[in-house]
């Protein structure tokens, strides 16, 4: 009897070790078919069962903190058992306190210039040949995000592009229930085009005046809203980079967007925009002592090229304007889609003005400059895929395809139109006075969500200086073609 007893008990002890070491790696579905078995042949009994069902309940799942809104920091990772994915890599801890991810991006890009020949980056009237076809590196990107405690996201970001290495995003922000206040290295909050990722953007480059006018990455401390149905941000940022030079007085700058979605119903595929920016900046400056503590102002760059990196042919900004103290720069968003079929467009102006009493001040009939430009552009899915627009950040996400070619499909296809006109003519120097008008066709194949193939067919019409270039302005136009691959992971 007492040898009985003692097999029962090993017996019932092998179970419960056996059932230890199972449950936690088998599904849930599986967990009860065997604790039913094992109670149906008298092994356990029923408050064991619920006793073990009970202990080994899997973890409540994870509320999205911004449902609908696709807000990549806080989206829960879908596998409940491991809460890691390999797409995109990602874990987290089983609470979702903490999470760790890896991004990354690649776009390498090639075009062809028509007639390089006496192009209008040069002021001279028998100069500026530009090459004829070139390729780039444009962006290569790798970057680690997350969260910790739950309330505190982080990012960093670095590109490896033109044998260099710099920095993209590099902050901390704590997240309240409605929105974020960020410090660190970020995109100053500015127009739709702008703040809409390199990854996102419908053409090679982004749009003339935008690509001229925007303000850049800065470090700052920037609230911005997350809630729903519309932006709101403002942020307060530096003036000189990441780099340090002692003798500079970093210039300094105040930013704020807002934009909001009138109509909107993404079961429907509908959307809507309207939007504004505006960015006041302080330009850096250095004191020239031998002049009395005269200030030397940083140059000021406003620059944008052919619709492509690859030639690099700088059709506005090619020289930069000197003695600047400050400027402010507006910008007005719109944009509308139906299904496959949308349209957006932006007007933006910037206002410099100049310091007489500043070293390297010419011309002084010239003490402020007005620069504008806008854009339109149209685009239509073939393959019936609609833009991703986001209400809650006022921009795009990344399209979903249909049917991807890696499940038999043909992928994505879409159809794109663009015209832009970005007007430096007000440059203090007479011979650096520059227009752009620019036209784009567009057709871009996403063989994946992940994957993109871009080809832009442009034309360029360009004109530089006054009466003092051969008794006239200087001008130019030709055909460029650029194509694009990219992929991110």
């Amino acid at each position: 009897m007492e040898y009985k007893t003692r097999q029962a008990a090993v017996c019932l002890f092998a179970t419960f070790l056996l059932l230890g070491l199972a449950l936690p790696v088998a599904a849930g579905d599986d967990n009860r078919a065997l604790i039913d078995k094992l109670v149906e042949r008298g092994i356990l009994t029923e408050e064991d069962a619920a006793e073990l069902l009970d202990e080994h309940e899997p973890a409540d799942e994870i509320v999205e903190r911004y449902p609908g809104m696709q807000y990549e920091p806080a989206v829960p990772i879908a596998d409940e058992q491991f809460r890691a994915r390999v797409n995109k890599f990602a874990m987290e801890t089983a609470d979702g306190q903490h999470r760790f991810g890896m991004r990354g991006r690649l776009m390498v890009d090639g075009a062809y210039v028509g007639a390089p020949s006496l192009s209008t980056d040069d002021e001279r009237d028998d100069r500026g040949d530009i090459a004829r076809y070139g390729t780039i590196l444009r962006r290569a990107r790798l970057g680690a995000l997350g969260i910790m405690w739950d309330r505190w996201e982080w990012q960093m970001e670095v590109d490896f592009r033109d044998d260099e290495v710099r920095f993209a995003n590099a902050y901390m922000a704590y997240l309240f229930d409605s929105g974020r206040l960020a410090v660190g290295h970020f995109k100053e909050p500015f127009s739709m085009e702008s703040s809409t990722s390199s990854r996102r953007i419908s053409f090679i480059e982004r749009a003339s005046p935008i690509d001229a006018y925007r303000p850049s990455r800065e470090l700052g401390v920037m609230y911005e809203t997350l809630v729903p149905d519309y932006y709101a941000a403002i942020g307060i940022f530096g003036g000189d980079g990441v780099a340090r030079n002692r003798d500079v007085t970093e210039g300094y700058s105040v930013a704020g967007r807002a934009s909001f979605a009138p109509l909107f119903d993404a079961d429907r595929g509908q959307w809507s925009h309207l939007g504004v920016s505006a960015n006041y900046r302080k330009n850096a400056f250095e004191y020239e002592r031998s002049r009395g503590r005269a200030r030397e102002y940083e140059p000021v760059r406003m620059r944008t090229r052919l619709g492509t990196r690859a030639v690099d042919g700088r059709l506005i900004g090619e020289n930069d304007m000197e003695a600047v103290k400050d400027w402010t720069t507006f910008a007005l968003e719109g944009g509308w889609g139906q299904g496959p079929f949308s349209i957006q467009g932006e007007y933006v102006q910037q206002n410099l003005s100049r310091d007489p009493d500043a070293r390297g001040f010419d011309n002084p009939d010239v003490t402020s400059m007005t620069s504008e430009g806008w854009y339109a552009q149209v685009s239509y899915f073939l393959t019936g895929e609609t833009r991703n627009y986001r209400p809650y950040s006022g921009d795009f996400a990344r399209t979903q395809i249909l049917n991807p070619f890696s499940q038999g499909g043909s992928g994505a296809w879409e159809m794109l139109a663009r015209y832009a006109v970005a007007d430096s003519m007000e440059h203090h120097e007479p011979d650096d006075r520059q227009k752009l008008n620019h036209w784009t066709l567009g057709l871009n194949w996403y063989p994946e969500e992940d994957i993109l193939l871009k080809l832009n067919l442009m034309y360029v019409d360009a004109e530089r200086g006054e009466d003092l270039i051969n008794g006239g302005p200087k001008t130019w136009d030709t055909w460029v073609v650029a194509a694009r691959f990219q992929y991110e992971f």
